[in-house]
């Protein structure tokens, strides 16, 4: 699901799980999350490193709740 889809949805509470950048989160991390969201990127890029993907979900997560 895509990050904007899933921020617009709402939720009450959210855990995020992030994963290292190439490798990603472990099947077993993957497994046990309820959603697995994705952040749509444009222009050839296919990763973000940790603390850029945190902050793009942190604004959408928020943006979400104005």
């Amino acid at each position: 699901m895509a990050l904007d889809d899933f921020a617009a949805a709402g939720h009450e509470r959210v855990a995020l799980l992030l994963g290292a950048e190439g490798d990603g989160l472990s099947r077993g991390a993957l497994a046990a999350a309820d959603t697995v969201v994705t952040i749509p990127m444009a222009g050839g890029v296919d990763s973000l490193n940790v603390a850029a993907a945190s902050a793009v979900a942190l604004w959408e997560l928020g943006r979400a709740l104005r």
